[in-house]
């Protein structure tokens, strides 16, 4: 089974807390998308990542292809759901993944330091285009600031309640 990997699933040892067996394929494009920080729902407390598809026409998303088992389908984390799409890889080939996205975006909230700072470093440690680094940072940039952006990072290994993570 494939997944679609962006934000902080590119820093690889954000991405093997949820998905430790995760095999990279490829780099892909998914086309009609852009990475978003939104708050989840109503929710004030701060920012996520999100893969928004609607007003998103033209845009793209970037991230990776990880093969992935199975069993992965059946997690759930607050506040997000499991979607699929397809996307197109750098090597050409077109494949149709899973990702999450939260559940009821909310309005454009950037997410605490602790988690903001694994997606620039994932973007670099994986070596996407500056072009694309740029606009992710810009998008940050232009969100509403977090209300507790210096929040420390939750402790313990991740959970599925957002306050785990």
């Amino acid at each position: 089974m494939y997944y679609f990997g962006y934000c902080t699933y590119l820093l690889e040892s954000e991405l093997r807390k949820y998905l430790p067996e995760a095999l990279a394929i490829t780099h892909a494009t998914a086309v009609n998308h852009q990475i978003q920080f939104r708050a989840a729902g109503d929710r004030t407390d701060r920012g996520w990542c999100h893969l928004a598809h609607t007003g998103t026409y033209g845009k793209s998303a970037q991230g990776i292809v990880f093969e992935v088992d199975a069993a992965h389908l059946a997690d759930h984390f607050d506040d997000f759901d499991i979607v699929f799409l397809t996307v197109r890889g750098d090597d050409g080939r077109s494949y149709d993944c899973f990702t999450y996205v939260l559940t009821r975006p909310g309005a454009r909230m950037r997410p605490p330091r602790f988690y903001w700072e694994r997606v620039p470093a994932g973007l670099a440690e994986q070596r996407f285009p500056a072009d694309y680094q740029r606009e992710v940072q810009d998008i940050f940039d232009e969100a509403a600031e977090c209300p507790d952006f210096d929040r420390p990072a939750p402790s313990g290994p991740p959970g599925r309640s957002a306050a785990s993570r």
